[in-house]
């Protein structure tokens, strides 16, 4: 589908916003409401088409039935209910006792599974699959598409505003009429809502109705922002959970400063495919989405976006639960800098139909792709030889979320039950059977062996089948964070080819916002414990049993605390993470205010919050509070360990320090065998400048310095050469 036209349409939809939102603000005291879906209504069934007059005021409705609204089926939200029928006719009359006085309206409409209202004969609102706006839809015309009442589930109604010129031209003192009539999916549809309220916004500080409901949200200004904007038109479409809707959106990136919602998009400008993603989320009133960039014809289209590397699947993340907003920002930075690949991130302000949805986190979905898991690409005609054996991406998971298609493993161990593992790439309609056989008999063999009495066998045992530093690196990142979903829930692992590095990977790390203290349950808000050791007994999604042999074993444990011990004189220092928190606020700090006036849960128990901190900065500081005393018990832990001789894994340089420097700096580098290691100086353009180091050395950690003051300052290279590993960092020698 090419949607033309696009931009000239988006544009005055944004300027309408600016307007409408304008006009909401003048002269206006406080809000009302009016009508309640609660009230007693007069209503019908029709059997025939009505009047055409039978939405107007002097339409005489004293033939048709009363009721305590909602109108259905009796399914736990309404208030009358009724035969099942296709539709549903409704009216309620009002007083307005100065029309002046009121400034702005909102219809709020909750219904399943279609609508449209009038006010005094005008139409006010309509639900998009009912038509378009203005047109005539017969008594028994039914929706184009299924749409679920929100209200009962603890969701927000649909919400359709009127400013004061519109109400100036509809309403009159004395009565009015608030009509609505309300349709159905089909006869054979088991359910019907259609709960309905109308809210003035009042000029003054007089009383003229009732409050507003708990869940009623008053809208408020949304021109500008520093941080990017996101513009999503469904052109009236509503998005679902499946399947993908198409629609348009559009990104202001100025870069740095401020973006207004009518500047041009810069960032992107082009159509998508979108739909709501998640879990226990989707309970949420606050939707996070997954979308796909495509041309117009619908074909995926890679494109880079807001600074990172181009691809076609991104991801809108939504935090509610967690009101630091950056939990999941905070673990993804942290597993980085350990310099594993985990989702790059931009906090963005998002816009979908006029509708300000709040701060959201613009990031990478987790796939196979040079720039995210970094595996061989397995084509479906790949299914022998080299070409089968990578790669693969998993997920350790439940059976109900994303691509779920998988196998359940039965465990050879006694005592443990299976685990469910999903294919993540290649997806469930892209695997063939005989990779399907393969990796199902590598993870079969894999904990075969994980359940054997050699598994910690120097020789043996794991330690060449899985990549170590990965497993220890996820465990740090699961239990600094105290993470309850940790090692069972959203585990991602991956395989490549034998040829390149056939040993199973753990991670990418993934949906941390139950982490650092956000949970009630599993013991998370407790600073002290191993995440390992939960009590999962009652839970049907426990942790693999593999995992809890690798924490039994010795020289896991001993690797686990040198890691430890090293990250924590740099990026698990206090002060290091403090600062990716406090930089993280500094750039956010004017959307979260508009994010908790869209979304008012501070001061709200939202599951599974283990703290209603009552206000941002309290949450913060809860935040940072539970990271230092969780840093502190952990160090205790450790350091009771004894430090026997290092334990090396995988081949590593390490950043140079200091750096920039004048003249010496000091470079670490690790090899897990005794081997041949040079160490080679290059100017940027590529030419060697200095051969700092060629010899066979033992296994372990090691330090070697270099003087530059021979060499004038700039950016140099330093290669690290052991067999057929090699890596590269930059250096910059200032003087």
């Amino acid at each position: 589908m090419m949607i033309a036209g696009c931009k000239n349409h988006l544009w005055v939809a944004r300027l309408s916003i600016h307007l409408c939102l304008l006009q909401f603000a003048i002269s206006q005291d406080h809000w009302e409401t009016a009508v309640y879906a609660g009230d007693i209504w007069s209503y019908v069934v029709p059997e025939s088409e009505l009047p055409v007059d039978w939405s107007s005021i002097g339409f005489d409705d004293s033939s048709w039935l009363t009721g305590e609204g909602g109108f259905g089926y009796g399914d736990g939200d309404d208030g009358t209910e009724i035969t099942p029928a296709v539709s549903v006719y409704l009216r309620r009359i009002f007083t307005v006792a100065d029309a002046a006085s009121l400034v702005s309206a909102i219809l709020h409409a909750d219904y399943d599974d279609g609508f449209v209202a009038y006010l005094n004969g005008t139409e006010i609102g309509r639900s998009s699959n009912l038509g378009d706006p203005g047109a005539f839809i017969p008594f028994d015309e039914t929706t184009s598409s299924n749409h679920e009442a929100q209200l009962y589930q603890g969701g927000y109604p649909d919400a359709h505003s009127l400013d004061s010129e519109q109400l100036e031209s509809i309403l009159t003192e004395g009565d009015n009429v608030l009509a609505v009539q309300a349709h159905n999916v089909g006869t054979n549809s088991s359910d019907m809502s259609s709960n309905f309220f109308l809210s003035f916004g009042i000029a003054d500080g007089s009383t003229y109705y009732g409050p507003t409901p708990e869940w009623f949200q008053a809208p408020f200004t949304f021109t500008e922002s520093s941080l990017p904007i996101v513009i999503i038109d469904t052109f009236g479409e509503e998005i679902h959970s499946d399947p993908r809707i198409t629609a348009h959106m559009g990104i202001i990136d100025s870069g740095s400063g401020i973006n207004h919602m009518s500047d041009p998009f810069n960032g992107y400008d082009g159509q998508i495919s979108i739909e709501v993603r998640g879990s226990s989320s989707q309970m949420f009133p606050k939707k996070q989405y997954a979308l796909e960039t495509q041309d117009g014809d619908g074909q995926n289209l890679n494109v880079p976006i807001l600074g990172m590397p181009a691809e076609n699947d991104w991801i809108l993340y939504a935090p509610y639960s967690d009101k630091s907003l950056l939990r999941n920002y905070l673990a993804y930075e942290l597993a980085r800098d350990m310099e594993k690949y985990a989702s790059r991130t931009r906090f963005c302000e998002l816009v979908i139909n006029e509708d300000y949805k709040g701060l959201y986190i613009f990031m990478e979905k987790i796939k196979r792709d040079n720039n995210r898991v970094d595996i061989a690409k397995l084509e479906p005609d790949e299914t022998s030889g080299d070409d089968l054996t990578g790669g693969y991406i998993l997920k350790v998971d439940k059976w109900d979320g994303e691509n779920n298609d998988g196998w359940w493993s039965g465990s050879p161990l006694a005592g443990y039950g299976g685990i469910w593992y999903q294919y993540h790439y290649p997806e469930p309609d892209d695997i063939v059977d005989a990779q399907r056989e393969y990796i199902m008999d590598y993870i079969s063999d894999f904990e075969a062996l994980m359940a054997s009495s050699t598994y910690d066998d120097p020789g043996a045992g794991y330690y060449g089948q899985v990549n170590l530093g990965s497993f220890i690196d996820v465990s740090l990142m699961s239990e600094i964070s105290k993470n309850v979903d940790a090692y069972r829930l959203s585990a991602y692992m991956y395989k490549d080819r034998d040829s390149t590095d056939g040993r199973l990977t753990m991670g990418p790390i993934w949906d941390y916002n139950l982490a650092f203290g956000n949970a009630d349950y599993y013991d998370g808000w407790n600073t002290e414990g191993w995440q390992m050791d939960i009590e999962l007994e009652n839970d049907g999604f426990k942790i693999p049993f593999w995992w809890y042999r690798i924490w039994d074993d010795e020289t896991f444990i001993i690797a686990f605390n040198q890691r430890w011990q090293q990250l924590r004189q740099s990026i698990f220092s206090e002060d290091y993470i403090m600062s990716l928190i406090d930089s993280a606020i500094t750039r956010i700090d004017e959307a979260q205010v508009r994010n908790f006036q869209r979304w008012p849960v501070l001061d709200e128990y939202v599951w599974p919050n283990a703290y209603v901190g009552g206000s941002y900065e309290n949450e913060i500081a809860y935040l940072k509070e539970w990271i230092s005393q969780r840093l502190e018990w952990m160090d205790e832990e450790t350091l009771m360990k004894s430090r026997p001789p290092q334990l090396i894994f995988d081949y590593r340089l390490d950043h140079a320090f200091p750096n920039p420097f004048n003249p010496v700096t000091t470079i670490g580098f690790s090899i897990p065998r005794s081997d041949l290691v040079s160490i080679n100086i290059y100017d940027f353009l590529g030419r060697q400048v200095e051969a700092l180091f060629h010899d066979q050395i033992s296994p372990g950690q090691h330090t070697i310095s270099w003087n530059g003051s021979h060499q004038p300052s700039g950016t140099y290279l330093i290669q690290l050469q052991s067999g057929e590993f090699s890596q590269v960092r930059k250096i910059i020698l200032v003087k």
